[in-house]
């Protein structure tokens, strides 16, 4: 038309009103600012599509999220496998029809993304038909740790090679590692199914490691040669060890004498060690017996304590 060629310059948007994706846009901002509080009408002029758009998503999630937590299943595609004291251990069975529905259930219990579906009834579409595909294939068999009410408090997820179980992950709440009073229980079923897991990552969160060919937690181990075994591995489990042995003890020092400083249990011995293996300890470290670190490192090939001689050589301890 005539008014426009003045303009031909300026870029100029038709918008079709009839238009599906527009009216369907519209529609939804219309839905969601129409069901809002009247005290927050002030703040729509300064709201763009987008926002609204947005948070009518987000809103969306949470009401998919709240009414999942009361999906009624008839709880047959759980099967009772463990029971420790008051909790128990289902198992998913990987080809019932309510799979999808449990596995979004724990989802939203546990709030991780394992049954997160965009179609939980066909299982289709998220990272809940990613695992779901891992069950049907059996490349996984997935376990939840669950208190007598039903609510679920550990999600475990377990992968077969070579005839053996491993740990593939387990998770708490928010992807967390479980509570410490949920610790023991996951601890007796690893051991129930002799499941391997070679000092997982999710374990060692837990304080969890894997001696003997067990599991075990940290803070219940006293023997002497399974804490040498452990330390040798990595010197920060000195901190979770019941009372550590000296041995233990020395080999932290020997080990990473940079763990040492913050040991209660340590001689001046060991410390002298400590400090001759990492000089960089020397503001760190304190005496009983009135001695001063400088004067160590300028003696250490052969240092005097009180009337006693001890003779430090540099010894280096293999990783294992």
């Amino acid at each position: 038309p005539s008014w426009f060629t003045p303009y031909s310059t300026i870029k100029f948007i038709y918008i079709h009103i009839k238009n599906p994706t527009f009216v369907d846009a519209l529609n939804t901002c219309v839905e969601f600012l129409g069901s809002r509080d009247k005290r927050l009408v002030h703040k729509f002029p300064r709201m763009t599509v987008a926002q609204v758009m947005q948070k009518h998503q987000q809103e969306h999630i949470r009401m998919i999220a709240k009414k999942r937590k009361y999906i009624e299943t008839s709880k047959e595609a759980l099967e009772h496998v463990f029971t420790f004291e008051n909790l128990h251990v289902v198992k998913f069975l990987p080809h019932h029809k309510e799979l999808s529905l449990e596995m979004a259930r724990e989802s939203v219990l546990m709030q991780h993304c394992l049954g997160e579906f965009d179609n939980v009834e066909k299982a289709e579409g998220g990272y809940g038909s990613y695992y779901y595909g891992l069950m049907q294939r059996k490349e996984i068999t997935l376990y939840s740790l669950r208190d007598e009410k039903n609510m679920p408090h550990a999600t475990i997820s377990v992968s077969y090679k070579r005839g053996e179980a491993w740990l593939d992950q387990i998770k708490g709440k928010q992807n967390q590692a479980p509570i410490a009073r949920y610790v023991p229980a996951s601890v007796a079923f690893f051991n129930h199914l002799k499941l391997q897991q070679n000092y997982h990552q999710d374990c060692l969160a837990m304080g969890v490691v894997f001696v003997k060919g067990r599991s075990e937690q940290l803070s219940q181990i006293t023997d002497e040669s399974m804490q040498q075994h452990l330390i040798a591995y990595d010197p920060s489990f000195i901190y979770q060890l019941p009372n550590p042995s000296k041995s233990s003890l020395w080999l932290v020092a020997l080990r990473d004498p940079k763990q040492i400083g913050a040991l209660n249990k340590t001689t001046d011995a060991m410390k002298i060690a400590s400090l001759i293996q990492y000089p960089l300890l020397i503001n760190e470290l304190k005496f009983s017996h009135k001695l001063n670190g400088k004067s160590i490192l300028q003696q250490k090939e052969n240092y005097s304590l009180g009337q006693r001689f001890f003779v430090f050589p540099k010894l280096e301890v293999a990783r294992i």
